[in-house]
């Protein structure tokens, strides 16, 4: 039989008592004030460009309040604009009627929260934006802490988080050194679902989604070591918000931590099965919202056809070469450190071992299953890359402080000890030259980003005239403002929401081009019960066909070089 008593008391003295200071940095409370430094930083710097384009902004031009992904952001408008109403909303950027459906928990909250503030959408959105980066900020330090050790380790793990960018950049070099258009491999450098920063910046939705990723691998390290069912039910609460937002997460939250209950059955030689339940917890709370939108876009033609045009954005995780660009010093470290370990293993297969600790598991898991992930066949596959940067990140900074700086300690000391430092400073050019390049292209004051103020008006006057039964017909960069501002349904607003996305913009073309003939619009006009057709700066780019001038249309509203025409009504018996 065991004494415990004098086990405790062998324990007690192995164990000393911790002094408050060595305390307080154990559990990172002494990190507090530079951690909320460093927020309140983050928030200020990736809020200039906002107050540069509001407060530059030319008489005539109304800033959007969106610095990136204008299309996506209006389409979440719209479902923001239509949840101040109801939980189940219709598309209404296609022009097709569509049955309301559940599309968002994060946009029901907003519109929620708009409907009791009244706030504009610009003001939502970046209430939002600084409410979840702060979060996320908060969250990946604790995941950072969980998997490092000390502080100096703790917070290069989270300094090349937040502000690395990968080397993109370089291809900016080479735009200009070589004067080109634009830079040769644009998804090596605009990708923002692994830069910390960028989302930050720009992309609320993607922080929540990485806030709420860390979260679930915490609370399932947490559920697996205190042996609390308290973390297990947290962590299912959480994954289920995150595919209420983000269906295709669910791959990220059930097959990571898999992957860690793998490597734990081969270190333990028997079947984890506490991890196995906490797993099966979690992802069976998180399943419903992915069933039902596979549902929902199975049973509908509508949604079969939306969901098939996601290809059309063309944006998929660059192939593992570029991915090196894309991730830059991280990856290329820790793929140098795994084949370094794995050098040393071939030589003395003795040291082979799997860690003990199961968040280093966890951590190996993500790496490799989250490797996997990014090339899944699908047409979501890059938004994979969601907190990928994160185990980058700590494995970067736990190779650096534990290897590569000691090795250096007695030969270049001076080196050694500015190494941390070195490696921010190397991490931070991509994002330094996006907000740059913001601002810079801000700067121009053009379309999509500003509307001008006619075209400000003619949305204003179709907000009080248009209702839900209301088409609308313009070109691209206008009409995806449509369902935001009214309550009109747009002809052709998004290159995936908008069914038959290229064959409409086709459509849209020839009305616009004089040598259309006037019964193929009719035709157009009627297929679709188009109610109104807005003529500005782009549709005259288009073509030379003056609306005015036809017997199909009469002129409803103008302002400057911005009109509305309205359809006439059919004559009888047409």
């Amino acid at each position: 039989m065991f004494d415990w008593p004098q086990l405790a008391q062998k324990v007690v003295r192995a164990r000393p008592a911790l002094g408050e200071a060595e305390r307080r940095r154990l559990t990172g409370l002494h990190d507090i004030p530079a951690l909320v430094a460093l927020t309140l930083g983050v928030l200020a710097i990736t809020s200039l460009p906002y107050l540069f384009a509001y407060l530059t902004a030319p008489p005539d031009r109304h800033f959007v309040g969106i610095l990136f992904g204008v299309p996506d952001t209006m389409q979440y408008f719209s479902w923001l604009r239509d949840h101040h109403q109801a939980w189940f909303v219709a598309n209404r950027m296609t022009p097709e009627p569509n049955e309301p459906a559940l599309f968002n928990l994060l946009w029901i909250g907003v519109g929620w929260v708009g409907s009791l503030t009244n706030w504009s959408y610009a003001a939502l959105f970046q209430g939002l934006r600084l409410l979840t980066g702060a979060t996320l900020l908060l969250v990946l330090f604790v995941a950072c802490a969980r998997f490092t050790r000390g502080r100096a380790e703790r917070w290069t793990a989270f300094l090349v988080a937040t502000l690395g960018g990968g080397l993109g950049w370089v291809w900016v070099v080479d735009k200009y050194l070589n004067g080109l258009a634009d830079v040769r491999f644009p998804f090596d450098l605009y990708v923002a679902e692994p830069n910390t920063l960028f989302i930050v910046l720009a992309f609320p939705h993607f922080a929540i989604a990485t806030t709420l990723i860390l979260a679930v691998f915490l609370c399932f390290l947490e559920a697996l070591e205190r042996r609390t069912w308290l973390y297990t039910a947290l962590g299912a609460a959480l994954g289920l918000l995150l595919t209420l937002q983000h269906a295709y997460d669910l791959l990220i939250i059930g097959l990571v931590p898999a992957g860690a209950l793998a490597l734990m059955l081969v270190r333990d030689r028997r079947i984890p099965w506490r991890g196995a339940v906490v797993l099966a917890v979690i992802g069976t709370l998180a399943l419903p919202p992915p069933l039902y939108f596979t549902w929902l876009t199975s049973r509908d033609p509508l949604w079969r056809e939306v969901l098939s045009q996601f290809a059309n954005a063309g944006v998929y995780t660059p192939p593992p070469q570029h991915l090196l660009l894309l991730m830059g010093i991280p990856l290329i470290l820790t793929l140098a450190a795994a084949l370094a370990a794995l050098t040393g293993v071939a030589r003395n297969p003795a040291r082979l071992a799997l860690p003990a600790d199961n968040a280093d598991l966890l951590l190996w898991s993500w790496l490799v299953v989250g490797f996997l992930l990014l090339y899944v066949p699908t047409d979501f596959q890059i938004h994979m890359l969601n907190a990928w940067q994160v185990p980058l990140a700590i494995l970067t900074a736990r190779w650096l402080h534990r290897h590569l700086m000691p090795a250096l300690a007695t030969r270049r000391p001076a080196l050694a000890r500015v190494l941390p430092a070195l490696l921010v400073l190397l991490v931070l050019p991509t994002n330094l030259y996006l907000l740059a390049w913001r601002v810079y292209d801000l700067s121009r004051y053009e379309a999509p980003f500003y509307l001008t103020s006619d075209e400000g008006a003619a949305l204003a006057w179709l907000e009080n005239t248009a209702d839900a039964d209301t088409v609308v017909l313009s070109g691209l960069t206008l009409g995806q403002f449509v369902p935001v501002y009214s309550d009109a349904r747009t002809f052709l607003g998004h290159w995936a929401q908008t069914a038959h996305f290229y064959e409409k913009r086709e459509q849209v073309q020839a009305f616009f081009t004089p040598s259309t003939s006037e019964d193929t619009r009719l035709a157009l006009l009627q297929a679709f019960k188009i109610n109104y057709v807005i003529h500005g700066a782009e549709e005259r780019a288009l073509g030379t066909y003056d609306p005015a001038a036809s017997s199909l249309l009469e002129l409803a509203f103008e302002r400057g070089d911005v009109r509305v025409f309205r359809v006439r009504p059919a004559p009888a018996g047409q």
